[in-house]
């Protein structure tokens, strides 16, 4: 089964995100260090969901392993998982990933629904709160697994 890595896993990604992934069909993978991203095949992983939140079993601070997945992963999605608002993580967020030179725009579940979605330059945002939402929960799902099944060769 093809596995969505929980890159840097919070108390956000440990519940919610095992469920959302587990609704798409794929398996959700907790890590505990950056350095077990190395072990982990292109083909193996599906996507990467990276969590904002303060604390995480994995020490480095979210846009070291955006960074870090962005080059061991290139073309797969990545998902920020955040506790704040989509504006909040947008502005905060997108200053952190812009300062460790990267260039990825942020993206929140209505904009990439409503356009394209290019793994190359955008990071989708999955918030608490939407996570949450039973209603949202199943678009989102939706989405998800759509962004997923297209990283994933045939």
């Amino acid at each position: 089964m093809k596995k969505v890595i929980l890159a840097r896993p919070s108390s956000l990604i440990v519940s919610d995100m095992k469920k959302l992934v587990s609704s798409t069909g794929f398996e959700a993978m907790p890590i505990a260090e950056i350095n077990e991203l190395t072990h982990i095949s292109q083909s193996e992983a599906a996507g990467i969901v990276i969590s904002t939140a303060l604390s995480s079993t994995v020490k480095e601070k979210y846009w070291e392993v955006v960074q870090r997945s962005a080059a061991i992963f290139p073309g797969k999605p990545i998902f920020l998982a955040s506790y704040a608002t989509i504006r909040s993580t947008k502005i905060t967020a997108g200053a952190h990933i812009k300062n460790a030179g990267l260039d990825f725009e942020l993206l929140s579940i209505e904009e990439a629904k409503s356009g394209s979605f290019d793994s190359n330059k955008q990071i989708l945002i999955l918030t608490q709160k939407e996570i949450s939402d039973p209603i949202a929960f199943s678009s989102i799902s939706e989405l998800m697994k759509r962004l997923l099944m297209s990283s994933v060769p045939v």
